[in-house]
């Protein structure tokens, strides 16, 4: 599931919700070229620190490259989870749990202001647990 099918799910509930679709598919977008850049930049990296411990002439230095390509390796690994979390993970999360079921007031036919008040307080929930605020 990615984002515009969350969001084709919601506007099935009513409303429109066109804007959102937009600016979700562009962020999924740019977040897939940020994880090509990042593993690129990385694994370039990750070369030139190795060929720096592979000709490092003492100790110290070895271990001063070690520790940077362990770093390295964690914070590329770390993004990219990152990435593929928000771009195939949440969405489905979200979906599956049924977090935003009730979000929206069915087209304004009499939808139940309850239901909605509750949505939302179940998405800000999730939020924070996400962003442990």
């Amino acid at each position: 599931m990615r984002w515009t099918d969350l969001i084709t799910q919601l506007e099935e509930q009513g409303g429109d919700l066109g804007w959102l679709k937009q600016l979700l598919s562009a962020l999924e977008w740019v977040l897939w070229v940020a994880l090509i850049i990042v593993a690129a930049a990385g694994s370039i990296y990750a070369v030139y620190v190795g060929v720096r411990m592979a000709r490092a002439e003492s100790s110290d230095q070895r271990e001063e490259a070690k520790k940077r390509l362990i770093n390295i390796i964690v914070s590329v690994v770390v993004t990219i989870a990152l990435i593929l979390f928000f771009n195939l993970l949440l969405p489905l999360i979200l979906s599956s749990t049924g977090a935003l079921d009730g979000f929206l007031d069915n087209g304004g036919e009499g939808g139940d202001d309850d239901t909605t008040q509750n949505a939302v307080a179940t998405m800000i929930n999730t939020a924070k647990v996400l962003l442990r605020i």
